[in-house]
């Protein structure tokens, strides 16, 4: 029997870093050539032309970045990246007995795993939302010493970051038992990554911040001056530069409600939903939002993190209800065994079912700027706040008819 098992929130890994790859080199743009044994040099002569991935030059940093990790990591360890789960992989993986692997560069991670993905695809589909995950006390075999060999493994599941912040892929590493060596390295390659996105998200913000700026004054003291198109490059260049320092800064909250430390106590949570609902509506005086709560049970849990939940899931309530004629929404909560399930539902606008796996990671958007404000990153504080409690969370939507936010406590 495989059994899902969610690690704790706090290892997630941000796949920013330069580890055995030729760092110098990305930023130059001079070359795309990947090392890292056989399978670096199987992944840099096969034809990527009209794969999903597109040929290598065009893959983003983040990927390259993450596959140089992945290629110099001693325990068999794969990317698997984009909606179509291409798998990208090293040496030890390529000795996984029944894969052929003449053939497997770059196909469906499903498909490979076939046998097995009934009962991966939760642990697969948390790391995709952001969270890492594990397989515990696995079957597979190897093909060593001329021979198959049997080893019992952990499956690890950690997700991946993109270049715009938000789920790019995977890192699937299988890990032997009791092989303390590989655990070791796990932890160093685990640490290497956090730095450097601990870097991303502080060091970044001030250049970018005197970039807006600059670019401003420019405009400002020297607009009579310049073309219009000068003007309009340097207006974009002072967004584009806003908006990565504002990112940045999401990182930078993000990393700090990920290590506060939690401080439960009993919570009134009828109370404390009712005050979010008073403060929301009064900053839209001109709204009339229906809001219908019903008796909230009580939940041990930390006041201000639990705060966050609720008001970042309201306020995406009365957000996305905005173009509705006549707002509606209905909070609930009961509980069921040892848990208590609250629910959020709105007669807003909803979202495509399809994109609902990505609806909690960092920076992704459902909706274009124009229609809707934001960064992205309410729900995936949510998610994260929540877990940290012990429980998860999750949506269902259609598009067009309003969606539902449910998430759980233990009671």
């Amino acid at each position: 029997m495989i059994r899902p098992h969610v690690v704790d929130a706090s290892t997630t890994w941000t796949a920013i870093a330069s580890v055995t790859m030729k760092r110098q080199e990305d930023r130059a743009g001079a070359s795309s050539t990947l090392s890292g044994g056989a399978m670096g040099d199987a992944i840099n002569a096969k034809d990527w032309t009209g794969h999903a991935l597109g040929t290598i030059e065009k893959w983003p940093l983040s990927l390259r970045t993450a596959l140089g990790i992945c290629l110099g990591f001693p325990a068999p360890s794969c990317i698997v990246w984009g909606e179509r789960r291409s798998q990208l992989y090293n040496d030890a993986y390529s000795q996984v007995s029944g894969i052929r692997h003449a053939d497997a560069l770059g196909v469906d991670f499903a498909h490979t795993w076939v046998h097995a993905w009934s009962a991966m695809h939760a642990c697969f589909e948390r790391a995709a939302r952001g969270e890492p995950a594990r397989l515990e006390s696995q079957q597979v075999s190897f093909e060593r010493d001329g021979g198959s060999e049997p080893a019992a493994v952990m499956f690890s599941f950690v997700p991946v970051a993109d270049d715009s912040g938000g789920i790019g892929g995977v890192l699937v590493t299988l890990l032997e038992s009791g092989s303390a060596e590989l655990r070791d390295e796990l932890r160093r390659s685990k640490a290497a990554l956090e730095q450097h996105g601990h870097v991303i998200s502080h060091d970044f913000r001030a250049p970018l911040r005197m970039l807006e700026q600059m670019s401003k004054i420019l405009v400002a003291d020297h607009a009579e001056h310049l073309p219009p198109r000068a003007t309009n490059l340097l207006n974009h260049v002072a967004s584009g530069a806003s908006k990565l320092a504002s990112r940045a800064e999401v990182l930078t909250r993000f990393d700090v409600l990920s290590e506060h430390p939690l401080h439960r106590q009993q919570v009134d949570v009828t109370a404390m939903t009712g005050k979010i609902i008073a403060e929301l509506s009064a900053a839209a005086p001109d709204r009339q939002v229906e809001v219908v709560v019903e008796e909230l049970p009580e939940v041990q849990a930390d006041f201000e993190l639990l705060r966050l939940v609720w008001h970042n899931l309201l306020a995406n309530a009365f957000k996305f209800t905005r173009p509705v004629a006549q707002p509606r929404i209905a909070v609930s909560g009961k509980r069921q065994g040892h848990h208590i399930v609250y629910s959020i539902k709105d007669n807003g606008v909803g979202f495509d079912p399809k994109y609902a796996r990505r609806l909690f990671g960092l920076f992704q958007r459902m909706h274009t700027e124009d229609e809707f404000e934001g960064l992205g990153m309410g729900l995936a504080v949510a998610r994260r706040l929540v877990e940290r409690h012990g429980g998860t969370i999750w949506a269902e939507a259609e598009k067009g008819q309003g969606a539902e936010f449910r998430f759980t406590l233990p009671a």
